[in-house]
């Protein structure tokens, strides 16, 4: 175990860690249309912010693995973008499954739910599955998953995400916009050039940041 152990984290070692979601303001010229593009890959999509019609998150399995996604439907238009990151089921999933069923059965005997036994999760092996899991799919993390007819449909323009979590704070900046609430995003105004995607730095080495409460005129880069 000790050989296996000490390969394992020489492995780990090499995994690159995923860096935050960036949303940058006046990234794009035309203010009225918003993009995402997922960092270091050739996957974008542009339009126009006034044509969202909705923005949704869920999580199903499909068998083999367990998929998060965010659908993002758009108005006098039948394609839909959808992004999503997959993984197979690990310790956490199978915890929070059992969970759930024990608060489920001491609610129907009328007892107190979140009294109920539950399963932890090892921190330690959540952490080095995650990572084992980020380290299996980076081998193809630009690249698309279909299987017709099952899982896609023609106009569906779809972009894999590298987690969960990541895609969650897509979502959630998503939403915090939508509905014009304010939210802080990096300053593109000042950028020339086809280099929109960065803020200059200032003299501190910080990214120029500014308030905004709505999604046109901002790019949202995803790792």
């Amino acid at each position: 175990m000790r050989p296996l152990a000490l390969a394992l984290l020489a492995a780990l070692a090499l995994v690159p860690q995923a860096e935050a979601l960036q949303m940058t303001k006046r990234a794009i010229r035309n203010q009225g249309i918003f993009g995402i593009k997922i960092a270091r890959t050739d996957m974008a999509f542009y339009g126009r912010a006034d044509a969202i019609l909705s923005i949704s998150f869920q999580e199903y399995t499909t068998g083999s693995f367990i998929v998060a996604e965010v659908v993002i439907d758009m108005r006098d238009s039948n394609q839909q973008l959808r992004l999503y990151a997959a993984r197979p089921p690990g310790t956490d999933d199978v915890a929070n499954r059992v969970n759930r069923a024990s608060e489920a059965n001491s609610q129907n005997r009328g007892l107190d739910p979140s009294q109920a036994s539950r399963l932890p999760v090892p921190g330690q092996l959540a952490a080095v599955e995650s990572k084992l899991n980020n380290m299996v799919s980076g081998t193809t993390g630009d690249i698309v998953v279909k299987t017709y007819p099952t899982t896609t449909h023609a106009k569906t323009v779809e972009m894999v995400v590298s987690s969960k979590a990541e895609l969650q704070r897509l979502y959630s900046n998503l939403i915090t916009l939508y509905t014009g609430f304010e939210i802080e995003a990096q300053d593109g105004a000042s950028v020339e050039g086809t280099n929109a995607a960065k803020a200059t730095m200032t003299t501190s080495g910080a990214t120029p940041t500014i308030k905004i409460n709505q999604i046109g005129g901002v790019l949202f880069t995803v790792e």
